[in-house]
């Protein structure tokens, strides 16, 4: 049985292939203001190749754009999460 209601916390990942217009596009936008909509605090919009966060507070545009010098936190809604943006983007390294 599905559950209702919202994540806490979304995290969006965009793919290789998509672009800064593609992310801020009319799909992108209706599953934020979705997401809000039904409770969600917060949202992450990484862009990997990029190596930057946008962080939503709310669906109308994004509260701040972290960089890969930046400190990830999960503010209220998840507290004591800490990342910095230095470790999540770094290069994966298999031995």
């Amino acid at each position: 049985m599905p559950v209702g209601g919202a994540p806490d916390l979304a995290v969006e990942i965009l793919s290789p292939g998509n672009t800064f217009a593609e992310m801020h596009d009319k799909e992108m936008h209706d599953k934020l203001v979705e997401y809000f909509a039904n409770g969600t605090g917060l949202a992450w919009l990484l862009h990997p190749q990029e190596r930057y966060i946008w962080v939503y507070r709310s669906a109308v545009e994004p509260d701040r754009l972290l960089k890969s010098e930046d400190t990830l936190t999960g503010e209220e809604v998840v507290p004591g999460f800490v990342l910095a943006l230095t470790e999540l983007f770094q290069p994966l390294a298999f031995s």
